[in-house]
């Protein structure tokens, strides 16, 4: 403390202790998410200045409750307390609301705003069933943390929704024998009032592998119960080739050396095949060039086959696309539509980055013009390297059917594969079988969609 001598008229000495450090405030008031600068509340320090004061202890803005904070002077410590406190009610802005008179009503689809410094919560003023056809006065309560509270008006009004949603996308379509159509591709769905009607595709009548003429069955239901029915007119033509039994050899993975040694052979035997490939071994690009000069197929198998990069995101998926498709083009001067996805359109492991994705994928490449392959007779020889000539040889050539596409592959490491082509080659040709080249009208399997 200071000693002050004081000698007031009468001629007697008066001593008083003085604190040197005066504050303008005891108690500090600040509202919730505010600032607080302590040095704000200094007064005047004697024998000093304000920057020689330093403090101790803190006031948590974002938090309502009382703090102390102490101011020290050299020796001196003085000590306020910060109280923090929430004063200001929630800022509130509203809109009409249109309902059907099925819909759940609740605070928040009135809302156009609301902001507070604490956590608020939505409640109606004159909570009511509100289930007429009509307009009717609505308050909404906004209520902070602190228990300031902010009311306003605003109207809903209920209709009765006797309207039925809108399908689109299902125009008439016309196909050749054996082509592969995704009936829910490009249709889309809309009504006046429910964001969500169900739509039910009933296309069990369609055989697409019989020329003839059929309908696919759209229906569309909105929550209100109102039902929309559309006929889709498919008109399946006779397609020459779907009679023919035709073998696909089909390899992915590549270009490698081996893919020399297969072009090799199916020159040998004049036949054609399509390689699924990929930018992963780019010194053997020029083998992609001398297959489509030799009048293969070449279709895209990603650039990388990195499955935790292009099942990230259909994103991810679409730019890995265009790099395969870029580099294909500027080897053969061409772009390729013909897709074959890494682990086929049946793979569970994209569920492990993207669940879902799988589904959105193969609808929105058909959509893009492209066509995938998935293949309905497995060679087995990506269960590892060096698979047995005679185990490939059997699975390769175990399918009896009209049109079979056998999945093989032509990486460095396939040299098994190579081997055992001349014997699947051999075994369908004695079964009458012609060997095809895909096209984006050829038969394409798809797999059952598990993600």
């Amino acid at each position: 403390m200071l000693l002050i001598l004081l000698i007031p008229a009468g001629g007697l000495l008066l001593f008083l202790n003085l604190h040197p450090l005066f504050l303008k405030d005891d108690t500090i008031e600040l509202e919730l998410q505010g600032s607080f600068d302590p040095a704000e509340n200094i007064r005047y320090v004697f024998g000093g200045n304000a920057d020689q004061v330093r403090t101790e202890g803190s006031a948590d803005l974002a938090k309502p409750g009382d703090y102390t904070v102490t101011y020290i002077y050299k020796k001196y410590r003085r000590s306020v307390t910060v109280r923090v406190q929430d004063t200001i009610p929630p800022e509130l802005d509203l809109h009409p609301y249109t309902a059907d008179l099925t819909e759940e009503i609740t605070p928040e689809k009135f809302v156009e705003k609301v902001s507070d410094a604490s956590d608020v919560s939505l409640r109606f003023q004159d909570p009511q069933k509100w289930d007429e056809a009509k307009e009717y006065r609505i308050g909404i309560v906004a209520e902070d943390a602190s228990g300031n509270k902010t009311v306003k008006d605003t109207t809903l009004t209920r209709i009765k929704d006797e309207t039925g949603p809108v399908i689109s996308g299902a125009d008439d379509i016309e196909i050749l024998q054996g082509k592969y159509v995704d009936f829910s591709s490009g249709i889309t769905v809309s009504d006046d009032i429910d964001p969500n009607p169900s739509l039910d595709i009933d296309d069990k009548k369609a055989d697409l592998n019989t020329p003839g003429t059929y309908y696919v069955v759209y229906t569309a239901k909105d929550r209100s119960g109102n039902v929309t029915e559309l006929q889709r007119k498919v008109t399946v033509d006779e397609n020459p080739e779907w009679k023919e039994k035709a073998v696909y050899l089909t390899f992915d993975d590549g270009p490698s050396e081996n893919t020399g040694r297969i072009l090799d052979i199916l020159k040998q035997y004049n036949i054609k095949a399509t390689f699924f490939v990929t930018g992963n071994n780019q010194e053997h690009d020029d083998m992609i060039k001398r297959a489509f000069d030799e009048g293969h197929s070449i279709g895209l198998h990603t650039y990388t086959h990195d499955y935790a990069s292009v099942y990230t995101s259909e994103e991810a998926y679409f730019d890995d696309l265009k790099k395969i498709s870029d580099l294909v083009e500027s080897i053969i001067g061409q772009k390729s539509y013909l897709i074959r996805f890494p682990g086929g359109s049946s793979n569970t492991v994209s569920a492990e980055y993207t669940p879902g994705i799988m589904t959105d994928l193969t609808k929105k490449v058909l959509e893009e013009g492209y066509q995938y392959f998935d293949w309905n007779c497995d060679s087995t020889d990506a269960e590892g390297n060096n698979v047995p000539v005679e185990k490939i040889v059997k699975n390769a050539s175990s399918a009896d059917c009209m049109h079979i596409n056998i999945l093989m592959h032509d990486t460095d490491a396939k040299d098994t594969t190579v081997e055992a082509l001349p014997q699947i080659i051999e075994h369908y040709r004695d079964m009458g079988y012609s060997f095809k080249a895909l096209t984006t009208e050829s038969y394409a399997p798809h797999h059952h969609i598990n993600n």
